[in-house]
């Protein structure tokens, strides 16, 4: 099928695109600086270029045959009130092209950790990040009022870095995918000390494998989800560990 990756030359974005390519997908990257495919591992599949924050600019690049269309953009750091609106134009513009199915980059941060508290709440992150990864709270509600579009939302875990490729994760709906039993009944200790990273963890290579799961085997729609590994992560003592 013909995927075309809406900041496909980005950290996520370049990750789905290899993957998508290596089943044998057709690929085409979209981006404001499309020359920066040179240094992903997809150099050789087309990079367009378009703003998200401009919709004819969306609509004059996206294939009209495209099959699903992903979002992997996030919000600028400078301009991160910005980043719902730039998702409206990308369902808009999906919508325009009578794309039916929509996969956006969502992010673990503003899933609870303890009831009223989200992860971005507590010390896990900077206040900057807090702040700049917080707003998809804004963008996840321009999606649930998104009635017609195929639509599912993909947050990768906690914490997600290049890794070793496993191909087994967990799937949460519209929560954090963790393997801890106390985050996942939201009754987390002390949460501004704790090691979420290690029970809530994925690859970046395994976020895109599931990323692509879903897209060739549809299994929700209209609908949140989080995917981390099976497995514990030791941050920084050697790995996963079973």
């Amino acid at each position: 099928m013909k995927i075309t990756i809406i900041g496909g030359t980005g950290w996520l974005g370049a990750e789905i695109a290899l993957e998508a390519k290596n089943r044998g997908h057709e690929v085409i990257a979209v981006s404001r600086h499309p020359e920066d495919i040179r240094y992903t591992l997809t150099a050789d599949i087309p990079s367009l270029k378009a703003d998200a924050a401009n919709l004819e600019e969306l609509l004059a690049v996206i294939p009209d045959d495209t099959d699903v269309l992903v979002n992997s953009l996030i919000p600028d750091p400078f301009v991160h009130e910005t980043f719902p609106d730039w998702c409206q134009n990308v369902i808009d513009c999906a919508k325009q092209k009578g794309i039916k199915r929509l996969i956006a980059v969502a992010e673990a941060c503003v899933f609870e950790v303890r009831p009223g508290l989200r992860l971005n709440e507590t010390t896990f992150l900077t206040p900057a990040y807090r702040t700049w990864f917080g707003e998809h709270v804004r963008s996840h509600e321009v999606y649930l009022n998104e009635k017609e579009l195929d639509w599912v939302e993909i947050a990768p875990a906690a914490k997600c870095l290049p890794d070793k490729e496993l191909k087994e994760y967990k799937i949460a709906v519209d929560r954090l995918a963790t393997i801890d039993p106390l985050v996942e009944a939201l009754e987390t200790p002390d949460p501004d000390h704790y090691s979420f990273a290690d029970t809530s963890y994925i690859s970046t290579q395994d976020y895109a494998y599931a990323v692509l799961d879903e897209i060739e085997h549809p299994t929700y729609h209209q609908a949140r989800i989080s995917v981390c590994w099976k497995v514990k992560h030791e941050m920084y003592e050697g790995g996963p560990q079973a």
